[in-house]
């Protein structure tokens, strides 16, 4: 329980104050230590973050994984054809198809750009 109650308040608090609670500011320790000279979108740091999950504390676990939800969501809408084109071999899960989209940056569609660069 001790080790839940984090996790529950901080699910809570980003849900309510999603946009004044960033990911840059939950998780900076860690993406200070792991993501130096990541670029600093979201997307970029998501999949920053992913490869190095098992070294998340809690709470930056718990942000990583809702903006996953949420990019997945957008990307799911804005770049399904990039994915279909570019991705269709990649299995999902783990951030492999953000990486794929990653890879094919200078070929896959504007409003899937945006949505990759987002700040």
């Amino acid at each position: 329980m001790k080790r839940s109650l984090p996790i529950l308040i901080f699910c809570f608090n980003f849900g309510l104050f999603a946009e004044t609670k960033t990911i840059y500011e939950i998780c900076q320790p860690e993406i200070a230590t792991y993501c130096q000279g990541v670029k600093p979108t979201k997307a970029r740091i998501l999949q920053c973050l992913k490869e190095k999950g098992k070294n998340l504390s809690d709470v930056c676990e718990a942000g990583q994984s809702a903006l996953s939800d949420t990019m997945k969501t957008k990307s799911q809408g804005f770049c399904k054809e990039d994915v279909s084109e570019y991705c269709r071999w990649i299995i999902p899960g783990g951030g492999r198809i953000l990486k794929c989209l990653f890879q094919n940056e200078a070929s896959i569609s504007n409003q899937c750009k945006t949505v990759l660069n987002e700040v």
